[in-house]
C-alpha cells in the first residue's frame, strides 16, 4: 500500500491501518485488508495485533520502524513481556511478526488473567482536542486501552467510545472520529487510579530487554519480603503482606479489578505471588504488590535490573551408582520383595499397597536397578470412559442429522451446510468435535453431505439467476456474480464451468 501513514506518538497499530483506510477513501473493510495485508482474514486486535512484518515492510528503513520497534512502541506487548520467560517473549516477538491465532494472548497470559479486559475502546476527550490542534486528525493511544488503568494521567477519567472490541466486526478498523465517542465516562477516578496509570506508562516506555526467568521473580519476591518485615525466616507472613496491600489500595478499587487478596485462601494470587513462580503475573498484580511493599519511590527500570541480577541455586542431582559388583543378600531379598509388589500392582500402586519402605531402601541403596525394574513395569494411568455408549450416540447423532439434512434438502437459501454448519444446529458441537473417532457413522456423514465451496457458490449463482428470471433481467455474468457476491478471483473453477453452462 503506497503512502502508508507514519504512526503517531503512543499509537496502535489497529490505530494507524484505521487512518490508512481514511487517507485512502475506503469503504469497503475487505479492501482495506487487501491493500495493507494482503489477507482478507486478518483481525483487527488492538491490543497484540499480529502480521506486523507487513505493516513494517511498507516503511523506508531510515524511519527505524522494525518489527520490534512496531511492537514495543505501538502495541500493548510490553505491559506482558517483562513477566514472561525469555523463550516465551521471543516467540510472541515471532508470533506477532506473522499469525498466531490467539496463541499470543494465551502465552502472555491475557486470555486467562484475573484483570478482565476492556469491553470498549477508549479515549480522553482533552488529549484529542490536542491531537486535533497539532496533527489535523485523531488517533486511537495505547495507554487508553490498558485493563485496570481507567485514566488519562494528564486529564482524569477515560470515556467509553461506541466500538466493540470483540463484536460483529471483527476485519473491521475503525478510525477514532468525534461519531465514534459515546461521552460516557468509564467511572470515577480515584488516587490509585492515577498512580496505576504513571506505572503503566513506565511499562509502555521500556526498551527490549531480556526477560527475568520465573526463579528470578520468585527469588526477588521472597527477598523483598524479608527486607520489608513480611518474613519471619524463609516464612513469609502472608497477613502482613495483605494487611500492607488492603492499606495501600482501597478494597472497592482491588474488588473492582477483581484482584481483592482472600486471607482464607490458600490459593490466592498474593500468596503465590511469594511462593515459587510456576506462571507469570499480570502487571497489575505486580504494581499492587510492590507499591504496597516499596511505596512510591520505586520504578520499574530499577526493578527489573535488580531481579535479573539474581542467580537462581543451580539443582544438583544426586548421581545414580551403577555397580558391576555382586549384589549382597539385603539387595537380593528387597529387590525380590519389590518385584513382587511390581508384578501385582505396577509401579505407582506398588508404593501405596505397602511398598513404600522397600521403594525408599532401593532408591537409597540401588538405585540404578530400581529405575530399569520400574521401567519394565510401568502401567498407563489412564482408565477407559465407559459412562457414555458411543455406538448409540453415534446412532442417535446421525437421526438428526439426517432430519436437518432433509429439511434443508429443497431450499437454496442459507449459508454454507458445512461441517461446523450441521453442528452447531445439532447444538452440542464441542463434545462431538471431541469424540469423532468414536463416531465413525457421523464422519462419513459428513463426508458425503457436507457442502463444498464450489457447490455453495454453485448454489448462490441458482440464486441469482433465479432472481434475474422472476425480474425477466438478462442473465449477464457481471449481474449474476455481483447477486451471488462472487468475483472473477474468488470463484473455483466448478462453479465457473456451471456459470458458462446456464447462461
Amino acid at each position: 500500500m503506497l503512502n502508508f501513514p507514519v504512526p503517531y506518538p503512543d499509537e496502535l497499530v489497529y490505530s494507524t491501518v484505521a487512518r490508512a483506510g481514511v487517507h485512502a477513501g475506503l469503504v469497503s473493510p475487505k479492501q482495506l485488508l487487501d491493500d495493507v495485508f494482503d489477507n482478507r482474514k486478518v483481525i483487527a486486535t488492538p491490543d497484540l495485533p499480529c502480521h506486523l512484518k507487513q505493516i513494517s515492510e511498507l516503511y523506508p528503513h531510515s524511519l527505524n520502524l522494525d518489527v520490534t520497534n512496531i511492537i514495543y512502541k505501538h502495541t500493548l506487548f510490553p505491559l506482558y513481556a517483562p513477566f514472561v520467560p525469555e523463550d516465551r517473549r521471543l516467540q510472541c516477538l515471532e508470533w506477532m511478526a506473522g499469525q498466531s491465532k490467539g496463541a499470543v494472548h494465551l502465552a502472555l497470559g491475557a486470555a486467562a488473567s484475573r484483570v478482565k479486559q476492556i469491553r470498549f475502546l477508549r479515549h480522553c476527550p482533552a488529549c484529542m482536542e490536542q491531537q486535533l490542534k497539532q496533527y489535523g486528525e485523531y488517533y486511537w493511544m495505547r495507554s487508553w486501552q490498558v485493563a485496570g488503568a481507567d485514566v488519562c494521567p494528564h486529564h482524569g477519567p477515560l470515556q467509553n467510545s461506541r466500538i466493540e472490541l470483540h463484536g460483529r466486526h471483527r476485519h473491521q478498523f475503525f478510525a477514532l472520529s468525534p461519531d465514534a465517542c459515546a461521552g460516557k465516562a468509564v467511572g470515577p477516578s480515584s488516587a490509585e487510579d492515577f498512580r496505576v496509570a504513571e506505572r503503566i506508562n513506565e511499562l509502555l516506555s521500556a526498551t527490549p530487554v531480556k526477560s527475568p526467568s520465573f526463579d528470578q521473580w520468585g527469588l526477588f519476591y521472597k527477598r523483598l519480603a524479608g527486607e520489608t518485615d513480611c518474613a519471619m525466616g524463609k516464612k513469609v507472613l502472608h497477613d502482613r503482606v495483605s494487611e500492607k496491600v488492603i492499606a495501600r489500595w482501597t478494597n472497592q478499587w482491588l474488588a473492582k479489578r477483581s484482584i481483592l487478596p482472600s486471607t482464607n485462601s490458600n490459593s490466592c494470587w498474593l500468596k503465590s505471588i511469594f511462593r515459587k513462580h510456576r506462571k507469570s503475573f499480570s502487571y497489575l498484580e505486580h504494581i499492587v504488590v510492590l507499591e504496597a511493599l516499596l511505596g512510591s519511590g520505586w520504578d520499574f527500570q530499577s526493578t527489573f535490573d535488580d531481579v535479573s541480577s539474581l542467580k537462581p541455586k543451580s539443582v544438583v542431582s544426586c548421581p545414580v551408582d551403577i555397580s558391576e559388583e555382586k549384589p549382597s543378600t539385603d539387595i537380593i531379598d528387597m529387590r525380590r520383595s519389590w518385584e513382587a509388589f511390581l508384578k501385582e500392582y505396577g509401579v505407582k500402586k506398588a508404593r501405596l499397597s505397602g511398598g513404600a519402605a522397600i521403594y525408599a531402601w532401593l532408591y537409597r541403596n540401588d538405585r540404578a536397578w530400581l529405575m530399569k525394574i520400574n521401567g519394565q513395569y510401568r502401567r498407563s494411568s489412564r482408565s477407559e470412559n465407559n459412562r457414555v455408549n458411543w455406538k448409540k450416540r453415534d446412532q442417535d447423532v446421525l437421526t438428526k442429522l439426517k432430519r436437518i439434512q432433509q429439511k434443508v434438502m429443497g431450499d437454496l437459501e442459507g449459508p454454507r451446510r458445512s461441517r461446523n454448519w450441521y453442528l452447531g444446529q445439532l447444538g452440542s458441537k464441542a463434545t462431538i468435535e471431541a469424540n469423532f473417532d468414536k463416531l465413525p457413522l457421523t464422519v462419513k456423514f459428513f463426508e458425503k453431505y457436507c457442502e463444498s465451496v464450489p457447490d455453495y457458490q454453485i448454489r448462490r449463482i441458482a440464486i441469482a439467476i433465479r432472481f434475474l428470471e422472476a425480474e425477466c433481467e438478462p442473465r449477464r455474468r457481471w449481474k449474476i456474480l455481483r447477486l451471488a457476491g462472487l468475483s472473477d478471483e474468488r470463484i473455483r473453477t466448478e462453479a465457473e464451468l456451471y456459470l458458462k453452462e446456464v447462461r
